[in-house]
Formats: structure tokens, C-alpha cells, sequence
């Protein structure tokens, strides 16, 4: 397993630094962006762009982040996500400042929620963490990606509702998407195949649900150079609510309803046809391939500062 840790840094003399915003982020986006500029060094100067309802293509900030010092996402997840897409293999370093409906990775990585916080950390004393990143048609994500039950929720409920109301909005769609019937699904991975009748498939990178404390299976981590697939096989009413008991209690590895296996590639195909989530965000359907990305994300969090166990502490060097 590598070091995932470099020493203490800070942001000295000249620098540049861009800026990826959501210009509906639900916390605000000129608020979030206030708060950066107010912890702008003097010396560092911001290149702003905007997300749009069409995400911005592979590789498309990759040179202007290849000439710059510095990586800021503004946003949620989502936000996250597209802007590793954006930047493809430069290893500019990302900061986070969180103003998603979860912002499970700014969670994770122990990054405070205070917009002036996060702020102050970017522009100070940081490390920068290096974590297992992964691609699906292109796009890269860092947590999660999904097909059923939870693709069918994120297609459903809109930016303005996840504006307006944070988590809460995926509560109709959830409703919706329970009175689903489930999918039959192929999956494919470098080390065998599975075929099963399922109402949810799950490639996990990161394992926590809502909040670090609450991981969907044990054992997942950022940095092990593996994918998690997780596979809800229960279609019954009873099994199902046996499921949900079973990661309420953080026991999802002792539910005969649950098909877990480790890969760096998975190939899935359902019928009928499903939609894809990426940390939140539907990126087409598939049939779809989700595999690591051959470099890591490098990632901004505080210097020794509270992380979840889900993420492990590697001394540099390791």
C-alpha cells in the first residue's frame, strides 16, 4: 500500500490557483466564492469557471491546470468529481470547498464545513493526500458509483430540488424507485462473473453513506488499490428489510443477501437498461464499465486532522 500522506505544505509567494464552481451549489455559490476570496493570499491569483448542465468534458482544464499551483472544487460531490474529470492526469493538487447536499468526500478527508474554514485550510497549512480514483465512460469520480435503486433516485430528483431542499430531495424519488421492480444484471469483473436479479448494484471507492460513520460494507478504503462491489441480491419485501437491518447494525458482511467481491475493473449490463450514478451525478446507462484510473487524486485535508478510519494513515514513504 503506498504512503497516501506528504509532508505539511503551505501556499508561499506568487501563486495561481483555479477555481471549479456550481453556479447553483445549494449552499451558495457567490457565498462559497466570498469566503475563498477572503483567504486569498494577495500573491494568488484566481482563473474562475463555471459549471454548466453539461459536464465538462475529459481533459478540458487539463493544460490550465498543468499551469497552475492550485485546484479549488466549489460545490458538492458532483462538483468534486467533474473537476478530476476536467483536470484529467495533472497532478495539481484539489481542494474542497463544500456546498453539495452530502459532500461525503470533503467528510471523509477531514475537511471543515465552515466555507471560511475550508478556505483557510487551502490557503494554509495542509497536506495533500493521494487516493484511488476511478473512471466510468470517461469521468472520473472518487466515492461512489451505482446502478438501480439509487441511479433511479439521483435521475429523478433535479438540481433545483437538491438546491433547494440539500438530501431530503431524494426522498420522494427513493419512494418512487421502491415500488421498482428490480433488474436482471450481468457483472464482469478481471477475476469472475456474476449474474443475478438485483435491485441495486454498487462499485464503491469510499464507503460511507450519507456520512463517514455509517460505511455501506466494512473494510473499504480510498487507498487499497481495489474497487468494492457491493450487490444487493434480496428481491422479497422481508429479505430486503433483513438488508437494511443488516448496514443499519454495520453488519452487511454477515447478510446472506449480499454479493460482495474486490476488482479493479467491472463491466455491468442490466435489463431492463439502468442509469449510472457518479458521486451522485447520472452519467449515461449502461451497459458500463467502472475501472481505477493508473494515478491517484491528490487531495487537500488538514495536517493530522480527524479523518474517517475509512481513509488509513500511511506513513509517508511506506
Amino acid at each position: 500500500m503506498r504512503g497516501p500522506l506528504y509532508a505539511p505544505t503551505t501556499l508561499g509567494g506568487p501563486r495561481r490557483c483555479l477555481v471549479v464552481v456550481n453556479p447553483v451549489s445549494r449552499r451558495g455559490a457567490s457565498n462559497l466564492l466570498n469566503h475563498l476570496r477572503e483567504h486569498v493570499p494577495d500573491s494568488v491569483r484566481l482563473t474562475i469557471v463555471e459549471t454548466t448542465t453539461t459536464p465538462l468534458a475529459r481533459g478540458a482544464l487539463e493544460e490550465v491546470a498543468g499551469e497552475v499551483d492550485l485546484v479549488v472544487a466549489v460545490g458538492g460531490d458532483g462538483t468534486v468529481a467533474e473537476t478530476l474529470t476536467a483536470i484529467d492526469r495533472s497532478r495539481t493538487p484539489v481542494g474542497i470547498i463544500a456546498g453539495g447536499s452530502t459532500n461525503i468526500i470533503a467528510l471523509e478527508l477531514g475537511v471543515p464545513g465552515d466555507p471560511a474554514m475550508a478556505a483557510a485550510l487551502i490557503f494554509g497549512e495542509h497536506e495533500i493526500i493521494e487516493m484511488d480514483a476511478a473512471t466510468c465512460s470517461g469521468e472520473t469520480f472518487l466515492h461512489m458509483a451505482g446502478a438501480g435503486f439509487d441511479s433511479r433516485i439521483f435521475d429523478n430528483t433535479s438540481r433545483t430540488q437538491k438546491q433547494r431542499f440539500g438530501w431530503l430531495a431524494y426522498l420522494p424519488s427513493a419512494a418512487r424507485a421502491l415500488r421498482l421492480p428490480p433488474a436482471r444484471f450481468h457483472v464482469t469483473t478481471e477475476h469472475a462473473s456474476f449474474a443475478l436479479t438485483s435491485p441495486m448494484v454498487i462499485v464503491a471507492n469510499g464507503a460511507g453513506i450519507i456520512r463517514p460513520g455509517l460505511p455501506i460494507y466494512p473494510g473499504i478504503a480510498y487507498d487499497d488499490g481495489l474497487l468494492d462491489l457491493i450487490a444487493v441480491t434480496a428481491t422479497a419485501p422481508s429479505d430486503i428489510a433483513s438488508v437494511l437491518a443488516s448496514f443499519a447494525s454495520r453488519r452487511m458482511d454477515r447478510s446472506p443477501h449480499i454479493l460482495h467481491a474486490r476488482a479493479r475493473s467491472i463491466r455491468i449490463e442490466a435489463d431492463p437498461v439502468m442509469p449510472i450514478q457518479l458521486d451522485g451525478n447520472v452519467s449515461g446507462s449502461t451497459p458500463a464499465v467502472i475501472e481505477l484510473r493508473d494515478l491517484p487524486a491528490r487531495m487537500i485535508g488538514p495536517v493530522g486532522g480527524r479523518r474517517s478510519g475509512i481513509l488509513r494513515r500511511v506513513p509517508s514513504g511506506s
